[in-house]
C-alpha cells in the first residue's frame, strides 16, 4: 500500500477518538519529505535540509520503536504541537502523529514565550516590543509563524527590514548584536537563546532568538536620572566630607601642628623650649611623652658631648703620639741606612786588607783555613746588613697585586749562569702582598741553588681548593729531612745567614698568605703557599 492509497482522513477520525486535543496526520519517505498528510500545509515539506533532525529521522525509520518528540512549533502556523514517529513495517516511511496543543495552552494560559515577553515589557519600561523566534522562520513563508504563541503576544508586530538576515546572523553564529532602529531613538537587541538539550527528536534543533526593541528615549531619560542622583549623592558625601574635615582641623590637626612647631623649635637647639598644652586626653600623653623624650635627649646630648670632648682629647693624644713614632721611626730609619753605609764601608776597607794580605803570607792549610772562615764572615755580615735593609721597608707600603709568571721571568735573569729547567704552570695568578713578595720568589730560588745540590728542574704550579689558591714550588735536588720541615723557619737556622725563610714567612703573613714545605727527602724540596680568598685572581688575557 503506498501512501495515496490510504484515506488519512478516515485514519485520523478512528485515531481522535483517544485524544483530546485535535490531532493530524502525517507520512514521511526515506528522502525526508512528507508525501502525505491531513494538514494539507506541510505537504512537501522536505526534513533533508536539516541534516541533524533527518539523521535522526532514518535512525527511527529503520527502527523498530516509536519515538516522542518535545513539545514545538508547527512549521506553518506557528502552533505548538506535539509529536510521535512509527516507522512501518517495510521501513520505507514514517507515521507522524500531530497533537494540536494551541487550544489547551490558552485555556490553560500556559504560553510560555508570550508570558515571558509581556512580563519581561512590563519590567523595563524602555521596552517597546519582545518577539521569540524559532528555527522555522528559515522555511516559514510568514515569518510570524516562527513565533511560538503569536496570537498571545500584548505587542503590535512591525515589518522590520532585515529581520531574517539579523536572525540567520544571530542563530548562526550563536551570539548577540545590536542595531539602530527600526524607528528614531530606537535600538534592536538579538540575543541568542540555546535549547536545553534532552533525548527528544528534535532536541538541539528549537533554538531560540529574541528580538527586542528598546527606546533609547526611555533609557536617556533613566540615565539623566540616574546621572542626577549620582550628582546629588556626589554633593552629599563632599559636603560630609568638608565637615569632617573641619572637625579634624579643629581638634586633632591644629593640636599636632602645635606639637610640631614645638618640636622643631627643640630640633633646632632649643632644648628648654617645653611642648605646649593641648586639648583632649590622647594628645596629652602625646605631649607628656614627646616632653620625655625631650628631657631623655638633652640628657643624651650632655652625656655625647662629654664623650665628645674625651674623644678628642684622646684623639689628639694619640696624633701626637703618631707624630712622635713617624719622628722616631725616621731617625731609626736614617740611624740604619748611616749604620749599614758605615758598615758596608769599613767591611769594604777590611775586605781590601785581606785580599792585600792574602798575597804576602805564606800559603799553608791553616792560613788557608783562616783566611777562608774570615772572608766567609765577611760575607754573612754584608747578607746581614742587606737583610735589616729589606726588613726595614717590609710592611711599610700598601700591599699590591703581584703576577707570579712575569716574577719568575724576572728572577730568573739574575740565575742566568745556573743551567737549570723552568715550568711555569701558574695560569696567569695574581696575588695580593707586601711589595717585598718578589724576594719570596728570588729567596725560594736560591735558597734551590744553594742547598739543593745540583738543581736541574724547578716548577712552579698553581691549584684551588674552593676559595683558596695554592702555589706549589718544587725543585729536584735533595730536600729537606723531615725533623727540619718547621726549624727551616725559624731565625738563624741553615748555613748561612738563616733569613732567608724566616724573611719570606714574615713577608707573606702581613696578607695571611701561608707557606710550609711538604716535599719528601732525597725527592726535592716543595713549599706550599696557601692564599686566602680575596688575595688572589686570575688576570684576564685578550686574545
Amino acid at each position: 500500500i503506498t501512501p495515496a492509497d490510504m484515506d488519512l482522513v478516515s485514519v485520523k477520525n478512528e485515531l481522535s477518538t483517544y485524544f483530546e486535543q485535535p490531532i493530524d496526520l502525517y507520512i514521511i519517505n526515506a528522502s525526508g519529505v512528507i508525501v502525505a498528510s491531513t494538514f494539507e500545509a506541510e505537504v512537501g515539506m522536505d526534513f533533508s535540509s536539516i541534516p541533524q533532525f533527518m539523521k535522526k529521522l532514518t535512525n527511527i525509520r529503520l527502527g523498530n520503536s516509536t519515538e516522542y518528540d518535545a513539545i514545538v512549533t508547527g512549521l506553518k502556523l506557528g502552533e505548538e504541537r506535539k509529536y510521535g514517529y512509527i516507522p512501518t513495517n517495510d521501513h520505507e516511511f514514517i507515521l507522524e502523529i500531530g497533537i494540536n496543543l494551541q487550544k489547551f495552552f490558552r485555556e490553560q494560559e500556559i504560553s510560555k514565550y508570550p508570558r515571558f515577553a509581556h512580563w519581561y515589557g512590563q519590567t523595563r519600561q524602555d521596552v517597546s516590543s519582545v518577539w521569540i523566534y524559532d528555527l522555522t522562520f528559515l522555511q516559514a513563508s510568514d515569518i510570524k509563524t516562527a513565533i511560538p504563541g503569536f496570537s498571545d503576544y500584548t505587542y503590535e508586530f512591525q515589518e522590520i527590514e532585515g529581520r531574517k538576515n539579523n536572525l540567520l546572523k544571530v542563530y548562526r553564529g550563536h551570539d548577540s548584536i545590536e542595531l539602530a532602529g527600526p524607528q528614531k531613538n530606537q535600538v534592536t537587541r538579538y540575543l541568542y537563546i540555546p535549547q536545553i538539550n534532552s533525548s527528544s527528536v528534535s532536541s538541539g534543533l528549537f533554538d531560540k532568538v529574541a528580538e527586542i526593541v528598546y527606546s533609547t528615549g526611555q533609557m536617556q531619560i533613566k540615565i539623566n536620572e540616574a546621572l542626577s542622583r549620582n550628582i546629588f549623592h556626589a554633593l552629599l558625601v563632599i559636603a560630609v566630607l568638608v565637615l569632617i574635615a573641619f572637625v579634624i582641623a579643629r581638634y586633632i590637626s591644629r593640636p599636632v601642628y602645635q606639637i610640631i612647631e614645638d618640636i622643631e623649635i627643640i630640633a633646632n637647639g632649643d632644648y628648654e623650649h617645653p611642648i605646649r598644652r593641648t586639648k583632649g586626653f590622647e594628645f596629652k600623653r602625646l605631649q607628656a611623652s614627646i616632653q620625655k623624650m625631650v628631657e631623655k635627649l638633652k640628657a643624651d646630648i650632655i652625656s655625647i658631648r662629654q664623650k665628645t670632648y674625651e674623644l678628642d682629647a684622646e684623639l689628639q693624644n694619640r696624633l701626637r703620639v703618631e707624630e712622635s713614632l713617624k719622628a722616631a721611626n725616621h731617625k731609626l730609619s736614617l740611624l740604619g741606612i748611616i749604620t749599614r753605609h758605615d758598615l758596608l764601608n769599613q767591611i769594604t776597607v777590611v775586605s781590601s786588607g785581606l785580599e792585600l794580605i792574602d798575597d804576602d803570607i805564606e800559603k799553608n792549610e791553616q792560613n788557608i783555613k783562616l783566611f777562608t772562615m774570615m772572608k766567609n764572615s765577611l760575607f754573612s755580615i754584608r747578607e746581614i746588613i742587606q737583610f735589616t735593609k729589606m726588613y726595614e721597608r717590609m710592611g711599610v707600603d700598601e700591599p699590591i697585586w703581584h703576577n707570579i709568571s712575569l716574577l719568575i721571568k724576572e728572577t730568573m735573569v739574575n740565575f742566568y749562569s745556573q743551567p737549570c729547567e723552568v715550568i711555569d704552570n701558574t695560569n696567569n695568578l695574581e696575588v695580593f702582598a707586601d711589595p717585598m713578595f718578589n724576594r719570596v720568589i728570588y729567596n725560594l730560588i736560591e735558597n734551590s741553588f744553594r742547598h739543593g745540590g745540583k738543581i736541574s728542574k724547578i716548577k712552579f704550579e698553581s691549584f684551588f681548593e674552593d676559595d683558596v689558591a695554592l702555589i706549589i714550588y718544587s725543585d729536584n735536588g735533595s730536600g729537606i729531612l723531615l725533623e727540619n720541615k718547621e726549624k727551616i723557619f725559624s731565625i738563624g737556622y741553615g748555613k748561612n745567614s738563616g733569613l732567608g725563610l724566616y724573611f719570606i714567612r714574615d713577608v707573606l703573613s702581613f696578607t695571611e698568605i701561608e707557606i710550609r714545605e711538604t716535599g719528601t727527602e732525597g725527592m726535592g724540596a716543595c713549599f706550599e703557599l696557601r692564599i686566602p680568598h680575596g688575595k688572589w685572581r686570575i688576570r684576564n688575557v685578550n686574545p
